[in-house]
């Protein structure tokens, strides 16, 4: 999966969380994560991430706000949004409509909306109508991050993931990799290492490899996407806090 439109992105209270190995909060507490973003090596600014009860219990919103270095705003924009809306059912999250709001022309925004009587999601993506097939367990670029916590909280190993990209959809795999202890500017943390890769891709496609922490409710504290086995970007943890 790509690091969401927002590519270039994460500020926030810190509550001093140490190393793993308190007690294992639910699945999808409401957070706020700030991660510091490299892309190839250079420092890109902040990527901050908020997921909030939103109305009805069982109601949420995922919200990406981007904090780029001075010279990331030659791409983006500090006043983008990436937004979900999201509740969840009995198999998990399920997405009701995503917003990217690209903060100046507007010609990159997306407006999507789900129609699961329908089995369709459509909208606007980037100027161009869409419309699309949306099968149990379809995500967007911000719910599938919200799916990926529920489905590690419930204990799974490896999940598949069918995510709408703005007008076409992919399937993405995950996989567990082991585990590992991440040195973070919060702390110490033991994760959980999961690697992903679209489905069917080859050994020259870009993969993602993810560092995630039980003890913060299984939040990735360090993401890198590699493309050729060199990393192009990685997201760094720097606070977080659950709510």
């Amino acid at each position: 999966m790509r690091a969401g439109c927002l590519v270039l992105l994460a500020a926030v209270a810190c509550l001093p969380l140490g190393r793993a190995g308190a007690t294992e909060p639910g699945p999808l507490r409401p957070h706020t994560v700030l991660y510091r973003v490299l892309v190839k090596g250079i420092g890109a600014g902040d990527l901050e991430l908020r997921l909030r009860a939103d109305g009805a219990p069982g109601q949420y919103r995922y919200e990406s706000v981007p904090h780029p270095s001075t010279l990331a705003r030659l791409f983006i924009s500090a006043k983008s949004r990436e937004t979900s809306r999201f509740h969840l059912g009995p198999d998990g999250v399920v997405p009701e409509s995503y917003h990217l709001d690209d903060g100046g022309s507007h010609k990159d925004d997306i407006v999507l909306g789900y129609d699961w009587d329908k089995a369709r999601v459509s909208g606007r993506a980037a100027g161009k109508p869409v419309d699309l097939p949306a099968t149990s367990g379809t995500q967007d670029v911000m719910s599938i991050r919200a799916a990926i916590l529920y489905d590690l909280a419930a204990g799974k190993s490896q999940a598949e993931y069918a995510m709408i990209d703005g007008d076409e959809v992919k399937t993405f795999v995950y996989r567990s990799a082991g585990r590992e202890t991440i040195k973070t500017a919060q702390g110490d943390y033991d994760t959980l290492v999961w690697v992903s890769a679209r489905k069917g891709s080859d050994g020259h496609d870009k993969t993602w490899k993810y560092w995630y922490a039980p003890a913060l409710a299984y939040l990735p504290v360090r993401a890198v996407q590699l493309e050729d086995g060199r990393e192009r970007l990685v997201f760094e943890l720097r606070r977080a806090t659950l709510d």
